[in-house]
């Protein structure tokens, strides 16, 4: 199952990396768009996080504690989350790169080829 922002183009398999963006890329106006019963009822007393489930709240306050328990095994790089640790290994390791279709522009994250074709080459947001 993939789960699709309303808001922008961001998707992704993992539930807990979607409910992150939403909070943390669109600070809750995408929100609305959630069902009642995912809105956020757990917070954390330490920042500004909210969350629908208590697990996520569970693994957002390992981060307050420094405790990376994600590690990759071709490196030493370590992580608080899963879908970080993935990102990590498909763009470092697997040399995984989104590419321009106009000039030699390349990235390892979506969000930032969107941006340079938008600003760069004046392409509507939904080209790429």
């Amino acid at each position: 199952m993939r789960y699709l922002c309303t808001s922008c183009k961001y998707q992704t398999v993992n539930k807990q990396c979607y409910f992150e963006h939403l909070e943390r890329q669109h600070e809750g106006k995408s929100m609305e768009t959630i069902p009642t019963s995912k809105m956020p009822t757990h917070y954390c007393l330490l920042c500004d996080y909210k969350t629908h489930k208590k697990q996520h709240l569970r693994a957002h306050q390992v981060t307050h504690l420094n405790i990376k328990l994600y590690q990759c095994s071709q490196c030493n790089y370590k992580t608080y989350r899963e879908c970080e640790l993935k990102r990590h290994t498909k763009s470092i390791h697997e040399h995984f790169r989104y590419h321009c279709d106009i000039c030699p522009f390349t990235t390892t994250r979506i969000r930032y080829l969107r941006d340079h074709q938008k600003f760069v080459h004046k392409l509507p947001e939904d080209v790429s």
